[in-house]
């Protein structure tokens, strides 16, 4: 096993992790971050997570958990447990965020269906382990040069059980929070986690986000402006017969008397905006709006999703070694582009201020 070295270097921009502590390669490329979350207790409980996926390459590889050198791996002088928690994990090259923000990366329809697909079966097997992941966004999603798609950052997840009255209801970045969350519910299921994929696949395509609300308020206006507003009318795509029963937040955004109804107009919204048109057939829109109805107990789940005609029309799914990977960009990830989009946002207002500087 290759020899550690734990030397403070440069942040690598993890979300979670402000810190790179140390790195080594072989048997794999592997980096280590420091959790801003120092709790021993978080620590161990993701691992135990994680260790439910030890067998899968769909959830990104945890190498071991390190305490802090020397004697503070063993006790600290109080003779407690070490607060200092240092989680080894692998190293994948880009994130999904990095890829479709990145105009010289070019991808085909064969990536946006192999990592469609390789995202369901991830889903699906934490479902299956009855864990909800509570964060699926683009950049918890990491893949390597071999074309992998894993699913990453595990912070929120939990375990999960039918009987479960109350969870935490402030879940799941805001542009890929379904909408039972922003009504208030707080007895729900697996079924957020579809969702935010319906979201994230609408974004594969269109290579940027598709419902990008400023605050909750907004985003749950923009969520019924495309996919319409719940009704309770059997029949109805949108119907949602114990809307009223399950999210107390509902009697605060139903439309008022006279007020227009939002029809769902979905289909029509995944058609537009699109790089690469033909890429969104009829089989892609009936998954992804499967995927974004707005009643949970009608929303497709991650096996259902998987047997889409989408996956068998042409062209068939390749399997992740048959994808190109030959980009042009190695390595890419979210905040790589956030600091790239920082840099010329803060270029242009220097160079405004330049010119208002000679104008005076």
């Amino acid at each position: 096993m290759a020899e550690l070295s734990f030397a403070h270097c440069p942040s690598m921009g993890c979300k979670n992790s402000p810190r790179v502590i140390a790195q080594f390669y072989p048997p794999r490329e592997l980096r280590v971050y420091q959790s801003d979350r120092s709790e021993f207790g978080f620590a161990l409980g993701l691992n135990g997570l994680l260790h439910l996926f030890r067998d899968k390459t769909c959830v990104v590889f945890l190498t071991k958990i390190l305490l802090r050198l020397f004697a503070a791996w063993r006790r600290t002088e109080q003779g407690g447990v070490p607060k200092n928690v240092f989680m080894v994990f692998e190293y994948l090259e880009y994130d999904l965020t990095g890829v479709l923000d990145t105009p010289e990366i070019r991808f085909t329809e064969d990536h946006v269906k192999s990592w469609s697909q390789q995202l369901l079966m991830g889903v699906h097997y934490m479902h299956k382990q009855k864990v909800i992941h509570r964060d699926l966004k683009a950049s918890n999603l990491l893949i390597n040069r071999k074309g992998e798609l894993k699913i990453a950052d595990l912070g929120l997840a939990r375990s999960w059980n039918s009987e479960m009255k109350r969870l935490t209801n402030k879940v799941i970045t805001l542009w890929y929070r379904p909408p039972e969350l922003l009504l208030g519910m707080t007895q729900y299921t697996p079924k957020i986690d579809m969702w935010s994929v319906g979201c994230i696949i609408t974004e594969i395509f269109r290579r940027s986000g598709f419902l990008k609300g400023a605050n909750e308020a907004t985003q749950l206006d923009l969520i019924f402006q495309v996919v319409g507003h719940p009704v309770s009318q059997a029949g109805n795509p949108n119907d949602w017969p114990d809307i009223k029963q399950k999210c107390p937040l509902w009697k605060k955004f139903q439309p008022e008397a006279g007020k227009p109804i939002y029809p769902n107009r979905l289909k029509q919204a995944l058609k537009s905006q699109l790089l690469n048109p033909k890429w969104m057939t009829d089989a892609a829109v009936e998954l992804i709006s499967m995927l974004m109805t707005l009643d949970p107990d009608k929303r497709w789940d991650a096996e259902q999703a998987l047997l889409a005609s989408y996956f068998f029309e042409s062209p068939m799914v390749k399997k992740m070694n048959e994808l190109s990977m030959n980009f042009s960009v190695n390595s890419v990830h979210e905040w790589e582009c956030r600091r790239k989009h920082e840099a010329k946002h803060a270029a242009k207002v220097k160079a405004q201020q330049n010119v208002n500087a000679k104008r005076g």
